[in-house]
């Protein structure tokens, strides 16, 4: 009788035990499925955004043309942007032609939102391939600067990677100016994570 009593103050004895690391191995398990499936979905993503500093070194409105409308961005520091990740969308107060260049139409004017959603010099006018040598190893690093023009779409009229809006209306040539005195505000993210990178405003000086 004294064993089977024995026994049994045992088995009290061990069940919670079992019970607690059972549940240590099912936390275990249950964090790391957690875990595959946020890394697996592409939910973690902050770490590989990139991290660097860029700068408007200036901005000129345009005077006989969109042509003389430049603003200049200067990789101040931190990670190499890949430029068909990267794209930068510019703001301000200004205007775009709509209509086809050179055969009729008219000049919108109002808030300017221009979006680069490709900074590679593939299918570029030769305008921007021209202003930015740095961008043939594919990168923007530091030290390295990227000029704007108001004429980067390949010609004002066909698909271009620069698109244009003047108040929300989208049917432009795709090419733009900011007016003289205003500001322009610079934003540069990353289209994997569709994260800003980082942003700046600048005044906007006359062409001279």
């Amino acid at each position: 009788m004294d064993q089977v009593v024995a026994i049994i103050k045992n088995n009290n004895a061990v069940t919670p035990v079992i019970g607690a690391v059972l549940l240590v191995i099912l936390t275990v398990l249950l964090a790391g499925a957690v875990a595959t499936i946020v890394v697996s979905t592409g939910s973690i993503l902050s770490s590989s955004t990139p991290v660097a500093m860029i700068e408007v070194n200036d901005a000129v409105g345009y005077g006989s043309g969109y042509k003389d409308n430049v603003v200049s961005l200067e990789h101040k520091g931190g990670d190499p942007l890949d430029l068909d990740s990267t794209f930068v969308v510019l703001s301000g107060e200004g205007s775009s032609y709509v209509g086809k260049v050179g055969d009729g139409g008219f000049m919108a004017y109002g808030h300017v939102t221009v979006k680069y959603f490709d900074l590679t010099p593939e299918g570029s006018f030769f305008t921007y391939i021209s202003n930015n040598p740095c961008i043939d190893d594919g990168l923007w690093s530091a030290g390295e600067v990227l000029v704007l023009d108001g004429d980067d779409s390949i010609n004002g009229t066909d698909a271009s990677t620069v698109h244009v809006s003047v108040d929300g209306y989208s049917d432009t040539s795709n090419n733009y100016g900011f007016k003289d005195g205003g500001t322009v505000t610079v934003k540069i993210f990353d289209s994997f994570t569709d994260r800003v990178i980082c942003e700046d405003v600048v005044n906007v000086r006359p062409f001279e």
